[in-house]
């Protein structure tokens, strides 16, 4: 059996201190309710539909995420967005 992601586990970690600053106007990146509620943007963002690709690419940002977080994001959200 696969292990079920969770947001603690698996999903906040993928965020920087650099992230949660940049979205903070927003929504808290930090926090797993506002992560959950913006789940589905969140998800276009990391892969670059509906705007910018988020993060973004130095000096800015980290640049885009590797395939294997959006995939662990995406998930994260078919497991039922657990905490």
């Amino acid at each position: 059996m696969t292990k079920t992601t969770s947001f603690q586990g698996d999903i906040r970690p993928l965020f920087t201190e650099r992230d949660i600053q940049g979205m903070s106007k927003a929504f808290n990146l930090a926090n797993y309710d506002d992560v959950k509620k913006h789940a589905g943007a969140i998800y276009d963002r990391i892969r670059g539909i509906g705007g910018a690709v988020m993060p973004p690419p130095p000096p800015r940002g980290e640049g885009p995420w590797q395939q294997s977080r959006i995939e662990l994001f995406a998930k994260w959200m078919a497991d039922g967005f657990q905490p």
